[in-house]
């Protein structure tokens, strides 16, 4: 099935290992770690984990986490501080209200608002408003093509240059298939939502430069939206940079490559800051 994990190997002590990982972390960072609310409903909280060197102004990651919209938390990726705290870029996890309690639009409203909550406090948290990029896997890569496109910015005069560049990792940008799957049984996705956030099958108006990463591992249709949607946003004059990971899956596509500050993934989006 292509949007379930059970084709990989010891995923149990994967999961295990992501966990530890995260808890480890988040015992290690708690010195420089926020709680922040960036709106009024209970999911609508931030961990920003500041960066530990450099003077002034730092450049900001704002990583928005997977589970089909509908499960995981922040704190569960907390891991991710090692590759960019500890290299002079800010770290901002948010939560965001969960399907099927939310519907999509709230969904996609929530990370634009954690978005804007970032541009406009930046100052007073430290942040270089101006070196701002918004990464995410697999629900979080769809939404960062939500959050890049700029005809939202457009409506709320939200400051476009906000975003250096976007990381979408194992994204989904059809959710027509996701509408027709098992995950569809929490989700109801509606027809009307399929059609509306949907990247991959719209026009796009993307303000930045795009890093668009799969692993190579990973099943055929998770491989198959990412190179659609890097071919779609080519069409439409993005510049985009495509990484098939090798022997990365689902889960260390961001575990072993993103949260690793040597793996040329990391790599990659540390240069869309700035900062390699």
């Amino acid at each position: 099935m292509p949007f379930t994990l059970d084709s990989i190997v010891d995923l149990e002590a994967l999961m295990q290992r992501r966990a530890r990982a995260a808890e480890l972390a988040s015992a290690q960072y708690v010195g420089c770690r926020q709680t922040l609310a960036y709106g009024p409903d209970p999911d609508h909280t931030l961990d920003l984990y500041r960066a530990t060197s450099g003077q002034g102004l730092t450049p900001v990651l704002m990583f928005i986490h997977g589970g089909f919209w509908r499960s995981m938390r922040a704190s569960q990726f907390s891991f991710l501080a090692h590759g960019f705290v500890d290299y002079g870029i800010s770290l901002a996890v948010i939560d965001y209200p969960l399907m099927p309690r939310a519907r999509m639009q709230e969904v996609v409203d929530a990370c634009r608002r954690a978005a804007l909550y970032l541009q406009q406090h930046a100052p007073a948290l430290g942040l270089d408003r101006r070196a701002m990029a918004v990464a995410g896997n697999s629900a979080g890569g769809h939404l960062v093509a939500e959050l890049m496109d700029r005809t939202w910015m457009h409506a709320c005069a939200a400051d476009q240059a906000g975003f250096c560049g976007g990381i979408a990792i194992s994204g989904l940008f059809d959710l027509a298939p996701v509408s027709r799957s098992f995950q569809n049984d929490t989700l109801q996705l509606t027809d009307e939502e399929v059609k509306r956030f949907s990247p991959l099958c719209r026009g796009l108006d993307l303000g930045a430069p795009l890093l668009v990463a799969v692993g190579g591992d990973e099943t055929g249709e998770f491989l198959r939206q990412s190179a659609e949607f890097v071919a779609h946003a080519r069409a439409h004059g993005v510049p985009v940079e495509h990484q098939v990971v090798a022997r990365a899956n689902h889960i260390t596509v961001v575990l072993d490559e993103l949260a690793v500050g040597d793996r040329p993934l990391n790599r990659a989006t540390r240069a869309l800051l700035g900062l390699v």
